[in-house]
């Protein structure tokens, strides 16, 4: 028995619909569903109100049962270097505004920066932002556990579902 299939059991053993239950765990009916069918976990806190309505031990809710394996999204990499170009941009473009407005004795300074802001704030702009695509790609070499079947990325020095080692 799984958790999903624990918390239907123990629902209609209390004579409870998923709307009853949703109502006493102030989540909706949906919500209930998906737990009950395996297609999403509630967090730990809430694992603890299901077992207080429930009047069942954690134990007893999540029964033997392997937690899947929880795999984080993969963050896109962002590439600073346009932000650093377009900031050094910003700021001659505010430094020879600057030199202008304060009537300084050295225009051509004060005109060099200005104009030399705006094209490091463009050049800034063009920067291409796919340079670090090949890092977040899911193109890591796979292999596949000669014991427990499953797939997992090749830098594992033992698979991550069965603990089978490699090294052996």
């Amino acid at each position: 028995m799984n958790f999903g299939e624990s918390i239907r059991k123990r629902r209609e053993e209390l004579g409870l619909t998923q709307q009853d239950l949703a109502e006493k765990l102030f989540v909706s009916r949906q919500t209930v569903c998906r737990w009950e069918n395996g297609s999403r976990y509630p967090d730990l806190i809430m694992a603890k109100k299901i077992t207080l309505v429930l009047g069942i031990s954690l134990d007893e809710l999540i029964p033997g049962q392997e937690v899947p394996e929880y795999t984080p999204p993969k963050e896109p990499i962002i590439d600073l270097s346009c932000v650093k170009v377009m900031l050094t941009g910003i700021f001659l473009l505010v430094l020879g505004t600057f030199l202008i407005t304060a009537d300084a004795g050295n225009m051509d300074f004060a005109a060099i920066c200005f104009i030399g802001g705006i094209i490091v704030f463009a050049v800034g702009l063009f920067i291409p932002q796919d340079r670090g695509k090949a890092i977040i790609d899911d193109t890591l070499p796979q292999r596949q556990c000669p014991k427990c079947g499953k797939d997992h990325d090749f830098d594992y020095p033992e698979c991550p579902h069965c603990g089978h080692s490699y090294n052996k």
